[in-house]
């Protein structure tokens, strides 16, 4: 902080934009992604902070699908999960993409580079948001790993009842 009082400034400003945002949206259901993304850029902004050029974002999303309804905090668990799960250094940055594909899926993707890890993963963060989608979506999360690349592909959601009524 003494070194660069300007720059703890905008990531104290960042980083308490991320826990407003957490704490409004946490009794939604469902958001636009325009919402969503807004919160990604709080968000990005405090890793790229952490990892500078490590760590690349690529985001290619038209206005036309801004109304779209998402499930929150599903993009920052699939980023967080890339972070967790891969290699970032100046030898190997990670790239992660955010696009929509055929105007109805949101794919995140990232150049796949493992660490090796003593633990497997424990999938608790894709299972979660597969639960969360199953709720409002007959459509599957679909997750896709190559050689190459691990993608996560989500549906796009309208606005409208769940598919499965909650009985008390």
């Amino acid at each position: 902080i003494p070194e660069d009082p300007d720059r703890a400034v905008r990531f104290v400003q960042q980083l308490s934009r991320v826990y407003r945002y957490i704490l409004d949206i946490r009794d939604k259901k469902l958001i636009p992604l325009s919402e969503e993304l807004d919160f990604l850029d709080s968000y990005m902004w405090l890793l790229k902070e952490r990892f500078e050029e490590n760590l690349q974002f690529n985001i290619n999303i038209s206005n036309d699908h801004l109304s779209r309804q998402v499930v929150p905090l599903s993009l920052q668990m699939l980023i967080e999960n890339a972070i967790k799960h891969n290699i970032i250094s100046t030898r190997q940055p990670l790239s992660i993409e955010i696009y929509v594909e055929n105007d109805q899926r949101l794919v995140v993707q990232n150049n796949l580079q493992k660490k090796n890890q003593e633990m497997n993963s424990t999938k608790f963060g894709l299972e979660n948001i597969k639960n969360r989608y199953a709720f409002f979506s007959n459509q599957s999360v679909d997750v896709i790993v190559s050689t190459t690349s691990f993608i996560v592909s989500l549906p796009l959601l309208k606005i409208g009842k769940p598919i499965i009524e909650k009985v008390n």
